[in-house]
């Protein structure tokens, strides 16, 4: 028997097994999404870029942007938001029939951007009642939203869990943020994992078809796979997706800067074969872009669509016990800011989501960690065009600007309406449509 021959042998008792172990109704929303079944082929899936934070960071990955022709999860052609995303799907569906699966997938992480992504599976759930939709998560705040999810139809659910083992787990995640702190080293393993076991039990028993993906990281999780397939299938995960680590030296990632190869097909092959003894494989993963459209087989398309117009995005630097919509708060001890869009149809700023963030300054019982705080929150602001705060030192001033970001303390106590008015204005009257397509956008 062929190589060939042998994985469609070995697709088809992966099949037979997901037919016999599963109910009719199951069986029926595993047959209609692609990525949970290879027999879904002529269904198409779209993933919504909308979820740019990620809460942890893995040593394969590198979240990059306008990377049109990388085919590799975390990678997006242009970010978006709901209003955008909904535009976007609107446009897609009326020309594909096809079309049938929604899913958020990053670029970072669906749940590290929870309201972006609610309002988005919301806006497209209202659009079109009988989409399927599904997330991927890295499951660390997964347990939170279970509920959310399963009261807006989440079926389809697909968590990253990688080992179980923290010591494992220390050589793939520098770090986790989680509950306000940066953890590193076996403390943010173990809090990873732990979380993570606990969402992926809560959403099987919420009733959601619980999909796990495992990197397949030769000389560091390959003895373990079938530690992690036992456990995730007696916690509920219905199929197991083991996928090769990608780790070109020019993705930047820290696996491929350090030489860590990928598996070759025999690895891949015999891990697979290993968790097949406890559930059903995926094994036609194309490890897709966050922005992908079409079916599986087709080569993974961005969305980018003329219908959507990208946007320009302010923050407003807040803290949580202040409730007066005055710009009254210095940019090192905000703890939040108001996210705001300016949407080209009103020529206005529209709301769209508070962000959390840890202090710029923590004071001097903080100086240890200081610096990763301030690294974190400058992170949260990657994808804003201007920020609005009382004042700011000259550091986090520049910092900003060589990210894209730009300060602006010409409001100071003034209410955020007046800026944001004031801001549309600027807008309309310094850039044509055509100009304002070329803006740096979040959507």
């Amino acid at each position: 028997m062929s190589q060939s021959d042998n994985t469609r042998s070995q697709d088809d008792s992966n099949t037979k097994k997901v037919s016999y172990f599963f109910a009719k109704p199951v069986r029926e929303k595993i047959e209609q999404h692609p990525c949970y079944s290879k027999n879904a082929s002529q269904y198409a899936r779209m993933h919504l870029p909308v979820a740019p934070a990620c809460n942890i960071q893995c040593n394969y990955c590198n979240r990059k942007y306008d990377c049109s022709n990388e085919s590799r999860p975390g990678v997006v052609s242009k970010l978006t938001d709901p209003t955008g995303a909904a535009t976007q799907y609107a446009a897609v569906a009326k020309r594909s029939d096809a079309l049938t699966v929604v899913g958020i997938a990053g670029p970072g992480d669906a749940l590290a951007n929870p309201q972006a992504t609610f309002a988005t599976l919301r806006k497209v759930k209202l659009h079109n009642p009988e989409v399927q939709l599904c997330i991927s998560t890295n499951g660390l705040m997964l347990a939170d939203y279970v509920e959310e999810l399963r009261e807006l139809g989440v079926d389809h659910l697909t968590i990253t869990i990688n080992c179980i083992d923290p010591t494992i787990g220390m050589q793939i995640y520098p770090w986790v943020f989680y509950d306000h702190r940066r953890l590193r080293g076996y403390e943010a393993a173990s809090t990873l994992i732990r979380r993570q076991l606990e969402g992926l039990s809560l959403a099987a028993k919420a009733g959601m078809l619980v999909k796990v993906n495992t990197v397949l990281i030769p000389g560091i999780n390959d003895h373990h796979i079938e530690t992690v397939a036992h456990e995730v299938q007696r916690l509920g995960a219905m199929l197991h997706n083991i996928m090769p680590l990608i780790s070109e030296p020019d993705h930047g990632t820290y696996f491929g800067l350090n030489g860590i190869k990928g598996p070759n097909e025999q690895q891949l092959e015999h891990a697979r074969k290993v968790s097949g003894a406890f559930m059903p494989q995926m094994t036609h993963c194309q490890q897709c872009r966050a922005d992908a459209v079409g079916t599986l087989g087709e080569a993974c398309s961005t969305n980018s669509s003329s219908d959507v117009m990208p946007v320009y995005r302010v923050a407003i630097a807040t803290k949580s016990d202040n409730l007066l919509p005055v710009i009254d708060t210095h940019f090192g001890y905000a703890d939040q800011f108001e996210l705001y869009d300016y949407d080209t149809t009103t020529k206005s700023f529209i709301h769209c989501e508070t962000r959390k963030v840890s202090k710029y300054c923590q004071g001097s019982d903080g100086c240890d960690t200081e610096e990763q705080f301030k690294i974190q929150l400058l992170e949260a602001l990657h994808d804003v065009n201007e920020l609005f705060c009382s004042r700011i030192g000259i550091t986090p001033w520049r910092q900003l600007e060589k990210q894209g970001v730009t300060p602006n303390v010409d409001y100071a106590f003034s209410t955020h309406q007046e800026a944001l008015q004031a801001t549309a204005t600027r807008i309309v009257q310094s850039l044509s449509d055509k100009e304002l397509k070329h803006v740096r956008n979040y959507g």
